[in-house]
């Protein structure tokens, strides 16, 4: 009857190990899960948000609607609108995500890139996850009610692009 519990506890406890050495390498999705919601709503990319159509005349007075794919993905359509503005859309043209690279274009609290982690915790505050893919940092906030992320991906300390998205995204 006592090796039950014992059993049960070495278990809680490699559980809680892995939990605490791995949590970084996590997906996405299992961060957004815990993460508490943080209010994205002032976000925009230009005064376009996500969900927004790539064809609605909010977009169409900015820019010229893109024909050509800017990467071959199944479920996605890829688009550069201009130069450090990439974004996707689903098939029926909703934006579903925006990649930014360029400097000049801050989020809606203010951040740039180049600034750092530090900047960004400073400005998003506490609800916030990290995570490492593809060799970046990742600093992320998700908004719960809207369904929307935002992550800044760094390298050696220093923002090198955001992506703000649907929560679905993959």
């Amino acid at each position: 009857m006592k090796r039950i519990p014992l059993i049960l506890i070495a278990s809680g406890i490699v559980l809680m190990v892995f939990i605490i050495f791995f949590e970084n390498t996590f997906p996405r999705g299992f961060h957004q899960l815990i993460t508490s919601s943080t209010d994205l709503s002032h976000e925009n990319i230009e005064g376009i948000y996500v969900g927004d159509n790539i064809k609605s005349n909010k977009v169409t007075k900015k820019y010229e609607i893109p024909t050509e794919k800017s990467r071959d993905v199944e479920k996605y359509n890829y688009y550069l609108l201009r130069d450090g503005v990439e974004i996707a859309t689903d098939q029926a043209g909703r934006i579903s995500r925006f990649i930014i690279t360029d400097q000049g274009l801050p989020t809606a609290k203010g951040i740039h890139i180049g600034d750092t982690k530090e900047d960004v915790i400073r400005k998003y505050e506490k609800h916030h996850y990290t995570r490492s893919e593809q060799g970046f940092d990742i600093v992320g906030y998700v908004d719960k009610k809207r369904k929307i992320s935002l992550e800044f991906w760094l390298a050696d300390g220093k923002l090198e692009f955001y992506r703000f998205d649907e929560k679905s995204m993959k």
